[in-house]
């Protein structure tokens, strides 16, 4: 009986005191919020921008849109983007949103991605800036962005495409090839690291 009183005493005293360091060194909200943490933070993080040179690519199978869940447009090993999602509207409207995935911990963070994150005066700004096409049958066009977030997940962002634009005359006919394949150029390295 004694034994689990003063267990019950160390859990009831010292588990206030390791919320309040962690708190104290801001490993709870890093905890919590992950990169979006360490964005906000202009105090005690500097963002360096960098571009990632080359052309990324991702085949999509239209026939099956949820077969393209976790495919990767680009991984290094450490950052990642990859289909999360695929809408079908109508034979001529389709989406594709994608996924970012970084790395952080309490001495930075880094994030590649299609969206632009940096500070502005008075707050924050996001932009789709990566190059996006699609080729479809051999037919290769200008693809738009269709939304983005701003660092909605601990560890990144997401933004979408239409494959096809409503400004191009190909025309999708997934029972004779469903495939398109999607590339993105441009992309953005993003690194925080502490000042």
């Amino acid at each position: 009986m004694k034994g689990k009183r003063l267990l019950l005493k160390t859990i009831l005293i010292g588990l206030p005191i390791v919320v309040f360091l962690l708190w104290i060194t801001g490993s709870i909200n890093l905890w919590f919020y992950g990169i979006g943490d360490i964005a906000e933070n202009v105090k005690d993080y500097y963002l360096e921008l960098e571009p990632i040179d080359g052309e990324y690519s991702v085949m999509i199978d239209l026939s099956d849109p949820k077969s393209n869940e976790g495919k990767f447009l680009y991984n290094d090993s450490e950052h990642q983007i990859y289909v999360s999602d695929i809408i079908v509207r109508n034979e001529a409207d389709y989406e594709v949103f994608f996924r970012t995935s970084g790395k952080y911990n309490l001495h930075g963070a880094t994030l590649v991605s299609g969206t632009e994150h940096k500070r502005v005066q008075g707050g924050f700004t996001y932009n789709f800036l990566a190059t996006a096409k699609a080729t479809y049958r051999g037919n290769t066009f200008k693809i738009y962005e269709s939304g983005t977030s701003g660092i909605n997940y601990k560890d990144g962002d997401y933004f979408g495409l239409y494959l096809i634009p409503h400004d191009t005359e190909v025309t999708i006919d997934i029972s004779e090839n469903p495939i398109i394949e999607v590339t993105l150029s441009n992309l953005i390295m993003h690194k925080w690291g502490r000042k």
